[in-house]
């Protein structure tokens, strides 16, 4: 017990001083070994960090980051937006489902919330401005829907819970699959009911109708921008479900995919005046239709004036952009890496000193129900969750309430889901959400750009009050996933097999 004391106020401790959760994790762990144990410190820490590194499961996570930030720094998310306003734009609450849509398919691309939210968001908030739409509303579909980006597969936060508790990532993220999209599905009734009303929050705009041919014309054109990103997914987790690759060599494919994706992505005008340009010498312009010919005839005019400073810039901005893609992945990985060998070593630490068998006979003791524990689990992930990001918190707390939560019979498959969709209201729960702070820059650094001096100076209030009622759908689906646990345990059950 005493053990036990002494962790837990060393651990508060640490945290209120300020200090990095690595090295507060890792101290954590050294000080009790050596206060605690006469074990050969050292030597211990050594196995434990070539443990960690040497998994082959492990350099998923990099590739799964990179692909997302190849996504991220090309401009794929302007284009992929501006297709979904053309289907979700005629429904209630207009650009606001788009921001979900969008969110939830970019998601399945980057697995970070963050990244998912200040990238849509850029793209995004100028929109709503013209139209007038209500601010406050706006910046919470945004928090909302960039947190979809760690439960909807593939999420780095999945191949990390698979990872520490053993549990199979490919299950995992079939496991996220419903759940998601049940999440995604409560936003946007959420966004439909109140644009029915309140109509002022979501202005319709005229030429947002189902009935146009012209609108279905560009609905089915647009689309042609989301077919790369949804045959990326396609690629990444149908290879894995399939049984064809691990997860990590389906990361390596999504690289792959994303790499190719966001270099054509850059140099698209150039590569159609270039095509069209080739096809008018080659006199080929004659036998098109007239409605092809036309435009291929002004593509090649501007591809025409290209010159070599053009072409130079456009290279140039393509090195740009694959640095700035892999300094990002660099340094998301490396704050992972050192979270993650802290974490293990902190396991072991806990298991060694039988501190996690204790705590779990301890809650047993108390003779809970399966439903307490978990309320009380999410009270616990929503507190901690003002001051730690997701990372750190899947990471910090894993090895203290796994045994617990084996010991009380709690499927951790399950436990999985219901983790990941608290990590999610946790990134956007007031006041020190990471994901209210990247939106709240965005609202000033795109208020900026317009330089509209009449427009009210926004405040971190505004988003605190816009993702309240995305927190309450959260809240909701967790208690649908609870009172329906089939939701997440059928399809892993029915594509993987019952498990033993």
């Amino acid at each position: 017990m005493l053990a036990i004391i002494v962790a837990f106020a060393l651990m508060t401790v640490f945290f209120l001083a300020g200090l990095y959760v690595a090295g507060a994790i890792g101290s954590l762990s050294l000080i009790m070994m050596e206060v605690f144990s006469d074990a050969p410190l050292w030597n211990i820490m050594a196995n434990r960090v070539w443990e960690t590194y040497t998994r082959f499961l492990l350099v998923a996570i990099p590739l799964f980051i990179l692909m997302g930030e190849l996504l991220l720094r090309s401009g794929v998310a302007d284009r992929m937006y501006k297709a979904l306003d053309r289907w979700f734009g005629p429904i209630p609450g207009g650009l606001l489902h788009t921001n979900i849509a969008s969110c939830a398919v970019f998601a399945a691309c980057s697995g970070s919330s963050i990244a998912t939210a200040a990238t849509i968001s850029r793209v995004a908030l100028p929109s709503f401005r013209a139209r007038g739409y209500n601010e406050r509303l706006v910046v919470g579909s945004l928090a909302a829907g960039g947190t979809l980006g760690i439960l909807i597969p593939p999420s780095v936060l999945l191949v990390l819970y698979g990872l520490t508790t053993g549990t199979s990532i490919g299950r995992l993220f079939l496991a996220g699959f419903l759940p998601g999209a049940l999440l995604a599905g409560t936003f946007m009734l959420m966004i439909f009911v109140a644009a029915i009303i309140w109509p002022g929050i979501a202005p319709r705009d005229s030429s947002d109708s189902y009935m146009s041919l012209k609108g279905w014309g560009e609905r089915l054109l647009g689309t042609l921008a989301i077919l790369p990103v949804a045959a990326l997914i396609v690629l990444v987790l149908g290879s894995i479900y399939g049984g064809w690759a691990t997860p990590t060599e389906a990361a390596a494919a999504g690289v792959t995919g994303a790499f190719v994706i966001a270099v054509l992505n850059q140099t698209y005008e150039i590569l159609v005046g270039s095509c069209a340009l080739a096809i008018r010498k080659l006199k080929l312009l004659q036998i098109l239709p007239r409605k092809l010919r036309d435009p291929i005839e002004k593509a090649a005019e501007e591809a025409a004036k290209y010159d070599r400073t053009i072409i130079k810039q456009t290279i140039s901005s393509v090195f740009q952009m694959l640095t700035e893609a892999f300094m990002g992945c660099i340094r998301t990985t490396g704050m992972i890496m050192f979270i993650l060998m802290a974490a293990f070593t902190l396991q072991f630490t806990f298991a060694f000193l039988q501190i996690s068998e204790e705590m779990a006979r301890w809650v047993v003791s108390l003779d809970l129900s399966s439903v307490e524990l978990i309320l009380i689990v999410v009270v616990f992930y929503l507190v901690l969750g003002t001051f730690m990001e997701s990372y750190s918190m899947m990471l910090t707390t894993l090895p203290l309430i796994v045994p617990t939560l084996q010991a009380s019979g709690i499927d951790l498959l399950w436990f999985g889901v219901i983790m990941i969709i608290l990590l999610e209201a946790a990134q956007i729960s007031p006041p020190q959400g990471l994901s209210l702070f990247a939106l709240h820059g965005a609202q000033i650094e795109t208020q900026q750009i317009s330089n509209d001096e009449s427009e009210r100076a926004k405040t971190i209030n505004d988003v605190y009050i816009g993702v309240l009622p995305f927190m309450v759908c959260m809240a909701i689906v967790i208690v649908i996933l609870m009172i329906f646990p089939e939701i997440a345990l059928w399809l892993p059950d029915t594509v993987k097999g019952n498990r033993l």
